[in-house]
């Protein structure tokens, strides 16, 4: 079980490549293993004659002709799909070079914002309910909707007929889904904090149920609701953006679940703990 890593953390080139008639992109990667030495990765860019080509293969080679090279491979490859009369170049559209320094920089970068992201989410919180317990079960909850994405696509790419790969627009997704279950969690800890003001006296247990009950219906809407939208552009959407779209599903359903199953119950864990050793400290 691995990534679809793309070249923006790998290292690689990617050629956008306009031809004359429709192209499956099995029979286009599959044409260009053995030229570029099976590191070949195709994909439908805009319509159906149009593929975006991305390979890592010579990315640490300098030499000066490097990128006349892998044009001309690309060329023997796929000289039974080019037009007769006309060359390689022109069905090339536009080209694009990460170099390995560059890629790993920005996995690196990649990295740190989502590390910063749930830190300052779980600063946020703390500010806001002055209670730590609330902050580590929404730093909880919101790792697992991070993990939940990247394991769904771990195992989904080969499968999915569309692109899923792991690239930049795949970490604004990831960034996006914690900006949005950041939300729900907020929705339940608030009403929490309405009982608690309402009945100071009740049990702890109580507080919480009461407080996950009021808001399950309006969470469920909202979340049903937006899968709705989400779905519309999935399916009606352009290839473009359905993996962004599909990471962005998978986040608002895990996204749901945890603000009710995880977050709650972890912050609820927490605060019970320091209600008992209030009570075992000794009275002045």
């Amino acid at each position: 079980m691995k990534l679809n890593t793309g070249i923006d953390f790998t290292g690689g080139r990617n050629y956008i490549v306009r031809f004359d008639q429709p192209v499956k992109t099995g029979d286009i990667e599959q044409a260009l293993q053995p030229v570029l030495g099976g590191s070949a990765q195709v994909i439908t860019i805009g319509s159906s004659n149009q593929v975006r080509i991305s390979t890592n293969y010579m990315i640490d080679s300098e030499s000066a002709t490097v990128e006349d090279d892998l044009v001309i491979l690309l060329g023997e490859g796929l000289k039974d799909y080019i037009t007769p009369g006309s060359s390689i170049n022109d069905h090339i559209l536009s080209s694009q070079k990460v170099g390995p320094s560059v890629a790993e920089d920005t996995m690196k970068n990649a990295f740190l914002a989502l590390t910063i992201a749930l830190i300052c989410m779980g600063i946020y919180i703390f500010t806001r309910f002055r209670n730590w317990a609330f902050s580590v079960g929404t730093v909880a909850a919101l790792s697992i909707d991070t993990f939940a994405v990247i394991g769904f696509y771990s195992l989904l790419w080969k499968v999915m007929p569309f692109s899923m790969e792991i690239d930049q627009t795949f970490v604004a997704a990831i960034l996006t889904i914690v900006g949005y279950s950041i939300n729900d969690k907020v929705v339940v800890f608030d009403r929490f904090r309405e009982v608690h003001q309402l009945y100071p006296k009740r049990e702890l247990r109580a507080l919480f149920n009461d407080s996950m009950n009021a808001v399950l219906a309006r969470t469920i809407n909202t979340g049903l609701s937006t899968i709705l939208v989400i779905l519309c552009i999935l399916f009606l959407g352009g290839d473009a953006v359905r993996s962004f779209v599909f990471a962005m599903l998978i986040g608002v359903v895990v996204g749901t679940v945890t603000s009710l199953f995880i977050a709650s119950p972890v912050a609820y864990s927490i605060m019970r703990t320091q209600q008992e050793k209030k009570q075992l400290e000794p009275k002045k």
